[in-house]
């Protein structure tokens, strides 16, 4: 296992895998509200992902829904041998080391976009990455491998901290190794989102919600 995981000619292959479809947050929808985001009922959709509240349960990721559509029709596609077949077909874990995930359709049937929700004023394209905070970076990771069938992209030395990075559908996992994680196995940590026009977010929101924006890692992008 290394940070040299995927060559240039295995990342043109196409490996379907589970996309992210779904974030489940504790507690009301109230706070998200306040930032801008429009709801209806306990649930919002931001680009490919459904946003879900559930006010009975403590703050924060409580799970992520993966959808498995791709998946499914890959093994569906994929002709069997009797003892020949190198794919594991068994039950797919219902947690990434210890960070709870269920299964779920994805955004865009219709029984999945709540009616009625529009343009925020927050002004939310996508949902760019989730967070898993970690004390074991290889162990973590293979665990998602398990749980999604998404190849390791890369990983990436930033020392005191390791992280690692999925791709699963729209959304970008990213797995943080640090030595100030004290739980064992994972958490889910936060969620970031792409908006419109950063500096307007930060003018409306004040500096007592939100910081200014500085210079993320990749080219072009602010956070």
């Amino acid at each position: 296992w290394s940070s040299d995981v995927c060559s240039s000619d295995l990342a043109l292959i196409p490996v379907p895998s589970a996309r992210v479809a779904e974030i489940v947050l504790g507690g009301t929808i109230d706070p998200w509200e306040r930032l801008g985001l429009c709801f209806v009922g306990n649930s919002t959709v931001i680009g490919e992902v459904r946003v879900r509240c559930v006010p009975f349960l403590s703050a924060g990721i409580q799970s992520v829904g993966l959808s498995l559509a791709e998946v499914e029709q890959a093994h569906a596609d994929h002709e069997h041998v009797e003892g020949a077949c190198e794919h594991d077909h068994g039950p797919r874990p219902a947690m990434i080391d210890g960070a709870p995930v269920h299964f779920c359709d994805p955004v865009g049937t219709e029984s999945s976009i709540p009616s009625g929700v529009t343009a925020p004023p927050l002004g939310a394209r996508s949902i760019d990455h989730v967070v898993l905070m970690t004390n074991d970076l290889h162990r973590t990771c293979s665990a998602a491998e398990r749980a999604t069938d998404a190849p390791l992209k890369r990983v990436r030395e930033a020392p005191p901290v390791r992280q690692g990075f999925f791709r699963l559908g729209s959304v970008i996992l990213e797995v943080v190794e640090s030595p100030a994680v004290a739980h064992a196995g994972a958490r889910w940590w936060g969620v970031v989102i792409t908006v419109d026009n950063l500096p307007a977010v930060c003018d409306r929101l004040g500096s007592s919600v939100i910081s200014a924006p500085k210079a993320a890692s990749r080219a072009r992008k602010r956070k």
